[in-house]
């Protein structure tokens, strides 16, 4: 069986809390959330999915799982095929077909800079090169969040051997004391 990401987990979970909407701490718990550096993740899977359109804010702090019908193409996708079709676009126009907020857009125009699909003039991105339909991958920025969490991973790593070296002093001192 697949094991879900963090991103498909949460969909499932507001899929379920949707009925009158959700806090962050509803989500937390639905999914039983345990550990701060869980709840870190979530809170970022949560503002991606605020932005991708599959969460909308309702309120005060309330959350609210959007259904799309299958098929139903994201924001990016939406962007994509705008800039195909009109080979030059503004950010404004990109948010205003997409309902992408301006960061997105902004963020989904420099990917494709980044990549050398297109040229950014002012504030509108230009397509230099057409590779399809398909909406083109940042390999890049896919190799730089992974080299990110590796370093992460051995950053905490070493951590943990700290708190465990100090515990294993205090305890060395504490029965230094009592002997």
């Amino acid at each position: 069986m697949k094991r879900l990401s963090l991103r498909e987990r949460a969909r499932a979970a507001g899929r379920e809390l949707h009925k009158n909407g959700f806090s962050f701490g509803e989500l937390s718990d639905f999914m039983e959330i345990k550990t701060r550096a869980e709840e870190k993740s979530l809170k970022n899977v949560v503002k991606h999915l605020l932005a991708a359109g599959d969460f909308r804010r309702s309120g005060n702090d309330v959350l609210v799982f959007i259904e799309r019908p299958a098929g139903t193409p994201g924001k990016e996708d939406v962007m994509w095929r705008f800039l195909r079709l009109n080979r030059s676009a503004a950010v404004a126009k990109l948010m205003a077909v997409s309902g992408a907020a301006r960061s997105t857009a902004e963020q989904f125009g420099e990917a494709l800079v980044r990549i050398g699909l297109a040229a950014k003039t002012g504030d509108a991105f230009r397509l230099l090169s057409d590779p399809g339909p398909e909406l083109p991958f940042d390999e890049a920025r896919a190799d730089r969040a992974r080299n990110w969490r590796e370093k992460k991973k051995l950053a905490l790593s070493k951590l943990d051997a700290v708190f465990t070296a100090v515990a294993e002093a205090r305890m060395a001192v504490s029965e230094m004391e009592e002997g």
